[in-house]
């Protein structure tokens, strides 16, 4: 949950949740929080783990602008990444949630990411010349 969401049906804004359910033509995500009330967000409010590749080519372009701890932080964060754990990667965003510059690195909003993943497979089934 993004820490400077200004309203948040739960009061949840900076704590790790996870998605039981959308309804993305609504912008709608459901989040859950261990034993506390569904959240329902929109998915600008929600940060995901940018992905591996993507952050580790970031780190390295940016290494002489990072804080040492940063980096290491950014570093670790990719390698629970290549684990792929559920364990791993709830650490990964915890690590993340540690200070503003390693989670502005690390994460990008869930509309971002959907908006990405859409124009990516959209490019992959367009063919010149090809009606469909």
């Amino acid at each position: 949950m993004n820490p400077q969401l200004s309203a948040d049906p739960v009061q949840r804004q900076g704590e790790i949740g996870i998605i039981t359910g959308t309804d993305l033509s609504k912008d709608e995500v459901s989040v859950g929080f261990g034993h506390s009330p569904l959240g329902l967000y929109s998915t600008d409010a929600l940060l995901v783990l940018k992905p591996h590749n993507e952050l580790y080519s970031e780190i390295l372009t940016n290494v002489k602008q990072m804080e040492t701890r940063d980096f290491k932080d950014l570093m670790k964060i990719t390698m629970l990444q290549e684990t792929g754990g559920i364990k791993q990667l709830r650490e990964a965003m915890e690590l993340a949630m540690t200070n503003e510059r390693v989670l502005a690195y690390s994460t990008v909003s869930l509309e971002d990411r959907l908006a990405l993943e859409i124009g990516q497979a959209q490019e992959a089934n367009y063919r010149p010349g090809v009606s469909r």
